[in-house]
C-alpha cells in the first residue's frame, strides 16, 4: 500500500513540476520577444540618428548628444529603455532586470 502511495506522489509531483518548466519556457519567450522587439526600435533609432546601420560593436542605447555612437550613461540608458518598453507594450521591470539596469 505504501509502495502505491508513493508512485501516485511522485506522479502528481511529477506533473506540477512539468507545469513550471512549461509557464517559465513561456516567460523566457515572452522576454526574448520582449528584448527583440526592443533591440528593432533601438536598431531603428539608431539608423535615423547615424544614417547607417549600426555595426557589431556599436551601442543601441547610446549618447543623443554625440556625433558618432558612444555607449549611453546609465540614467540615458534608463530611460532609452523605458521608452523603448512602452512603445513596445513590454514590461518595463522585467526587461530592467534582464538588462541588469534594476
Amino acid at each position: 500500500m505504501t509502495m502505491r502511495l508513493a508512485r501516485i506522489e511522485h506522479r502528481g509531483s511529477a506533473r506540477v513540476a512539468g507545469r513550471s518548466a512549461r509557464s517559465s519556457g513561456r516567460r523566457a519567450t515572452d522576454m526574448g520577444n520582449a528584448i527583440l522587439r526592443i533591440a528593432r526600435l533601438r536598431y531603428q533609432i539608431f539608423r535615423e540618428r547615424f544614417g547607417r546601420d549600426p555595426g557589431p560593436d556599436d551601442p543601441l542605447f547610446f549618447d543623443t548628444s554625440q556625433e558618432r555612437p558612444v555607449i549611453a550613461n546609465h540614467s540615458e540608458m534608463y530611460r532609452q529603455v523605458s521608452d523603448a518598453a512602452f512603445a513596445t507594450r513590454s514590461d518595463f521591470l522585467s526587461v530592467m532586470k534582464f538588462l541588469g539596469l534594476a
